[in-house]
């Protein structure tokens, strides 16, 4: 499957929340309540919203596309939101379809967004990730480290709890991933 990882257009906005109300329903299976990921789908005309208007707003978008099946993924990020970590810059989203998965796209995503925030001048980014979710692996594994903050937050009906990750060093996570295989 041939890949590419270009900046958001406003075109893109559909597709943008097609993934994202789907990656949700792939990836939270088990971790949130089957009736939320069910009719979360309902939610897509606010998503397509959010969507256009971030891509207008010139905010960091990067999407996935594949040469078969479109945009298979995305990538959103920009100033820290939180203020235990004014210094770094901010992954607001990430998300990938199963397609997608073990193919380096998470990567080549998070790669983008980084080039961006450190022409923003932030050598340091973090992240929010729900407990338990399988992803934490891949962001272990792009040697994010666990912060000592974390948020209480209510999906639908389930209290859940989101961790704080985060790269120290942005140089070091190019020199490490700037190769094509991974």
């Amino acid at each position: 499957m041939d890949i590419k990882i270009r900046r958001a257009k406003l075109e893109d906005a559909a597709e943008i929340a097609n993934v994202h109300i789907n990656s949700w329903r792939e990836a939270y299976k088990g971790l949130l309540e089957e009736e939320y990921l069910n009719t979360h789908p309902l939610q897509f005309k606010s998503r397509l919203e959010l969507w256009k208007k971030l891509i207008k707003k010139n905010e960091i978008v990067y999407v996935a596309e594949s040469d078969k099946f479109g945009v298979i993924g995305f990538a959103n990020a920009g100033a820290p939101r939180d203020t235990e970590l004014p210094d770094h810059g901010e992954i607001y989203a990430i998300y990938l379809l199963n397609i997608a998965h073990h193919k380096g796209v998470g990567f080549k995503l998070l790669t983008s967004c980084f080039s961006d925030l450190e022409k923003l001048n932030f050598k340091k980014v973090y992240l929010w990730v729900l407990e338990n979710n399988p992803t934490i692996k891949f962001y272990e594994r792009s040697n994010a480290t666990k912060l000592p903050y974390f948020k209480d937050d209510q999906i639908g009906n389930l209290k859940v709890q989101e961790h704080c990750y985060a790269w120290s060093n942005l140089n070091m996570f190019h020199d490490h991933y700037s190769n094509d295989s991974i």
